[in-house]
């Protein structure tokens, strides 16, 4: 579109309301960098004024402020604009001024970006800069089908379609509480180490990939073949010590041969053990289109900006994957280490989150390993009536009692079942009691 006619558009615009004060309330869904005719922009600014002010909006009151202020802006200036009012056609025009300055903003960022890598800045850092500033010049109008019929469509379409029900995590307490791994969803998985938070969601990956789902893996304590390793151990009971000594006899062979064909079929598995920064989660989201995000874990991530507190690093890192649920439309794990203050306690609300309470105020679902101790322990073992005698042999053999707790769920109630962590096959079991 040529400059005059964007200045038409912003005299249509400025005119129209000039020539009918009730349409005043249209003056909010403009700004000054809109405007890039200089008559035009001062008059826009002197229509502002006069809004906040509560005086009527017409030809006497916009000259009156100019004269007041000295601008070099003439009568038949203004008298100009009125010529260009109309009664139709308003809305359409605001339109096209706010696409002009997205164009406007967008080609400056692409401008930027070039200059940025020219100077040798790193590539990671600057494509996140201009992802983010991207990012906020789109959202700034994203008000369209936000009536109440536009949602209750959107509503309906989503009840009358029977395939996007979400998937299942495959774990009794989680699927009867929380529903399901949903589009849009952030599930906190958090424990102490060493108390599995990485086997319950290596449980998780792979009972979507039966359901046919594909999972991205961000790895960043350990390595992407130990993580693989863990999903043979689950797979086979072949475990993770004996194929790290190398201790594998012909059966155990068969048994992880076997398991490597079923797991890299149809290609359902992605595990990074490189990516440590929001960005280029972001753009291997892009690239492999997963149906599930896990990262292990958020304390771990690498910020790509300088902040001068952790717990501010650690809430935008919990931010950032909590917009990644509604920018790419999947659901997303991620997991969390536990403050060591809790001591053996029982992890309740946001208190337990390791350097930022936003970990649990970002998610939709929060879910607590709590390995069981002194009072809570003893209730554990009466609860499912068996000997304490029998429960602590269980765990010489390396078989723990633990609570899983639904902490947190927006959508349902919180509750708490006793598990069993068989630690040697990376897996839990619910008890029935």
């Amino acid at each position: 579109m040529g400059k005059s006619k964007d200045v038409e558009i912003e005299k249509s615009i400025l005119g129209t309301i000039l020539l009918d004060n009730k349409l005043s309330y249209k003056l909010d869904e403009l700004n000054e960098n809109m405007f890039m005719n200089d008559i035009c922009l001062e008059i826009f600014k002197i229509m502002k004024e006069l809004k906040k002010e509560n005086i009527v909006i017409d030809v006497a009151t916009v000259k009156s402020k100019i004269d007041k202020k000295s601008l070099a802006i003439k009568t038949s200036d203004v008298t100009n604009i009125i010529t260009w009012g109309q009664n139709f056609g308003l809305d359409g025009h605001i339109k096209i001024l706010k696409e002009n300055l997205a164009r406007r903003s967008i080609n400056q960022n692409c401008q930027n970006l070039l200059h940025s890598l020219n100077l040798g800045e790193n590539i990671d850092t600057c494509i996140y800069k201009f992802e983010s500033n991207i990012k906020e010049i789109l959202d700034k109008d994203t008000y369209e089908n936000d009536d109440v019929n536009s949602i209750a469509g959107k509503v309906l379409d989503f009840l009358e379609n029977k395939k996007d029900i979400g998937f299942k995590f495959g774990i009794k307490l989680l699927d009867t509480t929380i529903g399901g791994l949903f589009k849009g969803e952030l599930t906190t998985i958090a424990a102490k180490s060493g108390v599995g938070k990485t086997a319950l969601a290596l449980q998780i990956m792979l009972n979507s990939f039966k359901q046919g789902k594909k999972t991205l893996f961000i790895s960043r304590e350990m390595t992407s073949e130990q993580v693989f390793m863990r999903n043979i151990c689950r797979v086979t009971g072949v475990s993770t010590r004996n194929m790290k000594s190398k201790e594998i006899d012909e059966n155990d062979w068969k048994l992880i041969v076997n398991a490597i064909g079923d797991l890299s079929e149809n290609n359902l598995i992605y595990i990074n053990d490189k990516i440590d920064t929001i960005s280029a989660i972001r753009k291997r989201i892009r690239q492999v289109k997963p149906d599930l995000l896990i990262v292990d874990y958020v304390q771990l991530l690498t910020s790509q900006k300088s902040m001068d507190k952790r717990e501010r690093e650690v809430a935008t890192f919990s931010r950032e994957l909590k917009n990644m649920t509604l920018d790419f439309n999947i659901p997303v794990i991620q997991l969390s280490q536990l403050n060591d203050e809790m001591k053996d306690s029982r992890p309740y609300g946001d208190r337990p989150m390791r350097d930022s309470k936003a970990i649990y105020h970002d998610s939709n679902n929060v879910v607590y390993i709590h390995q069981l101790k002194g009072s809570d322990y003893e209730e554990a073992v009466r609860d499912i009536g068996e000997s304490e005698e029998a429960v602590r042999a269980s765990e010489y053999r390396g078989i723990k009692m633990v609570d899983l707790i639904v902490a947190k769920c927006r959508d349902g109630q919180t509750r708490h079942k006793h598990f069993c962590y068989f630690g040697d096959k990376l897996h839990f079991q619910e008890l029935n009691y």
